[in-house]
């Protein structure tokens, strides 16, 4: 019989050990946001005076409308003054964040050559949506003119973004 010492039949051998490791999957599915303009930011019809004027509008559903500086209110018809106005549609309950720009934006005159600013302002910059998924917003702001600017019409347009809290 022969004996070989520091010899072991199982050279080579290697040994697999299964550890068994559980990780948790989570997805949150949520109703997605849309949002609809239901109503223009309209100013009426204001006069400017001999000076820098402003017409501002409050941001509500029935807008309180008021003269500062130079500027003079006419008469608008009904309808004619008003707050933009935003509907949100999500989730129930849902909070939302609201961001209505700060800057100011150029109205552009009938004719293309001359402008006046408009300073937005919003109703609030959160807002959580209703048992029906639904919720309103509006934006107001303050139109600057001027004695000797051209009179007629000035439009523009700006941008609000809503996104889940």
């Amino acid at each position: 019989m022969l004996f070989l010492t520091g010899f072991s039949v199982t050279y080579g051998q290697s040994y697999t050990k299964f550890v068994p490791l559980t990780a948790q999957l989570e997805i949150e599915v949520i109703v997605p946001l849309s949002i609809a303009k239901e109503s223009n930011l309209s100013f009426g019809f204001a006069s400017p005076g001999n000076g820098t004027g402003y017409v501002t509008i409050i941001p509500a559903e029935n807008p309180q409308r008021t003269a500062s500086g130079a500027a003079t209110l006419l008469p608008s018809g009904a309808g004619i003054v008003s707050a933009a106005k935003f509907r949100v549609t999500g989730a129930p309950g849902a909070n939302i964040i609201i961001t209505v720009p700060f800057w100011t934006f150029p109205l552009l005159h009938q004719s293309g050559t001359t402008f006046v600013n408009l300073d937005l302002n919003g109703s609030s910059t959160n807002l959580q949506l209703g048992p029906d998924g639904e919720g309103v917003f509006y934006v107001g702001g303050t139109v600057t003119m001027w004695w000797g600017q051209p009179l007629g019409q000035y439009t523009g347009t700006f941008n609000v973004i809503v996104c889940n809290n």
